[in-house]
């Protein structure tokens, strides 16, 4: 919970386990990043649109001959019936994480969302043939009223879920999908473990456990499972992207050992869920889980994940690509002028804090004389700065220095939106940014941007008070909480109309 976070408390947890290297050593296998499973979601999406236009030429293939399966008129159909199985999955949620790491098949979810798509894609194909008002489209009519339809229905029901099953097929392997941890007391992390352990479903793969203990050594391992350590060895293994869900699971009379965590933990880009651990009780809880029958509650989670962040990539490299075509001669002229108007190179590289705190490496085009250069801005730029070119001094104020920043879009270290990087050693009114601001390290529970929502609302420029940074931070965290397609894409236009007009830019 974002707002609530104390870095510096310490809880006795399980101090007497492995270090953080030995951990690190023991499991490097187990604990090996995985692919995202954005990428996982695109497979998914691929696969099931592949299955669904197979089965439609196939069953229009058995009722006509093979040189109108490419024909316009069939084609639309076709096309209309894919695009709404995938919003039909979407909406009801089969493209969500829990089910694409699931080892099991929802029949039921599968069927009800086949017969939607089917039933939206027709009703959009025969509105699509009597708007479009041209001859061909008179031939989709008699498709949809032949027996093309109900051998679609029955066929394309039958690819889809065997193409899915093949895919779990493939996917019941050692490799975790959704890699859990699960921290807490004996008793209800055992309990926990036994309900996740005896139900079919693949939705957390619990790679370990980091056991609170009460003045007691902690175990080396429990029920077969590897004991991590201690919470700060649990902070690294999500800082290296190695842990995907953590599972609190402490007695209701640890509130306040288990406000601590999620303080700590939830500033990272991880699923965090309490599991009551009330035994001897069957509640009827809301659950925040809807794939296991777990009554888990959701304290936090990872923000643009699956889908989104899907959609989030696609929309980066689409567009900063068309970006750099579009620009190149500006940026080629822009650094030919930086090279003869200054000694020194074209790029100036600074390291900034990017997504889960790692370090990434800044492009922009060099604005200041090399031997005044400050790498880790421990001295930040201000108006009238001597350090500055004077075609430096455009740059800045026109925000063309950030252009390079495009190439670190593609190589994915940044977002065309997102959170601003700051560098390694900048500060806010003489604090450092975690000591002006408690939750400073949400921000990078997403990919840094060239351009973000405090940007746009004026808040920029030298981080010379306290208030300063507050203010970026809180839009920040907005952004995070509220992200979308829409909301981005507001920010670029917002963005592109305040490149000569920014008081703040200097």
């Amino acid at each position: 919970m974002p707002g609530m976070a104390e870095p510096d408390i310490a809880i006795d947890i399980g101090n007497s386990a492995p270090s953080t290297a030995e951990v690190l050593d023991n499991h490097s296998t187990l604990f090996a990043p995985r692919a995202r499973l954005a990428g996982l979601t695109a497979r998914v999406i691929g696969l099931d649109a592949t299955a669904t236009a197979g089965a439609a030429f196939l069953c229009f293939a058995m009722f006509n001959p093979a040189r109108e399966l490419t024909s316009s008129p069939v084609v639309i159909p076709m096309a209309c019936l894919t695009v709404s199985l995938i919003l039909s999955f979407s909406e009801r949620g089969l493209y969500h994480a829990p089910e694409i790491v699931s080892r099991s098949l929802p029949w039921r979810k599968v069927a009800l969302a086949w017969l939607q798509a089917v039933a939206i894609g027709t009703l959009a194909t025969v509105c699509l043939a009597a708007l479009a008002g041209h001859p061909g489209f008179e031939s989709m009519g008699g498709t949809l009223r032949g027996p093309w339809l109900p051998m679609f229905l029955v066929v394309g029901f039958i690819t889809l879920v065997a193409a899915r099953l093949l895919r779990l097929r493939f996917h019941t392997g050692p490799e975790p999908l959704n890699r859990t941890v699960i921290i807490g007391a004996e008793e209800q992390v055992g309990d926990l473990l036994s309900r996740i352990r005896s139900n079919p479903r693949r939705s957390y793969d619990v790679v370990g456990v980091v056991m609170y203990v009460d003045h007691a050594p902690a175990p080396t391992k429990f029920l077969e499972l590897p004991h991590l350590g201690d919470i700060e060895v649990l902070e690294r293994m999500i800082r290296q992207d190695a842990v995907d869900t953590v599972l609190i699971a402490l007695p209701w009379s640890a509130g306040e050992q288990t406000r601590t965590i999620i303080d700590r933990i939830s500033m990272a880009p991880v699923d965090v869920y309490i599991f009551p651990g009330m035994n001897g009780l069957d509640l009827p809880l809301q659950r925040a889980d809807r794939t296991m029958d777990l009554p888990l509650l959701m304290a936090c989670e990872r923000p643009i994940g699956g889908l989104g962040a899907l959609l989030k990539r696609a929309e980066d490299v689409v567009l900063s690509l068309g970006l750099l075509v579009f620009i190149a001669p500006a940026m080629l002229t822009i650094a030919a002028a930086v090279k003869l108007t200054s000694r020194g190179p074209v790029f100036f590289r600074q390291r900034r804090l990017g997504y889960n705190n790692r370090v990434i490496e800044v492009l922009k085009f060099r604005s200041m004389f090399t031997h005044l250069s400050d790498v880790d801005a421990t001295n930040q730029a201000f108006r009238g700065d001597k350090r500055v070119t004077p075609f430096g001094a455009w740059l800045r104020k026109t925000s063309l220095d950030e252009l390079p920043q495009l190439l670190n879009v593609l190589k994915g270290d940044m977002s065309l939106v997102g959170p601003r990087p700051h560098a390694l050693a900048t500060t806010a009114g003489g604090l450092a940014l975690e000591e002006a601001v408690p939750v400073y390290a949400s921000r990078h529970r997403v990919k840094p941007g060239i351009t973000g929502w405090a940007q746009v609302n004026g808040y920029r420029g030298a981080l010379d008070s306290v208030d300063k940074i507050v203010h970026r931070v809180n839009h920040d965290l907005y952004y995070i909480e509220n992200w979308s397609l829409a909301l981005d894409l507001k920010i670029l236009w917002r963005t592109a109309r305040l490149v000569f007009a920014d008081d703040n830019a200097f």
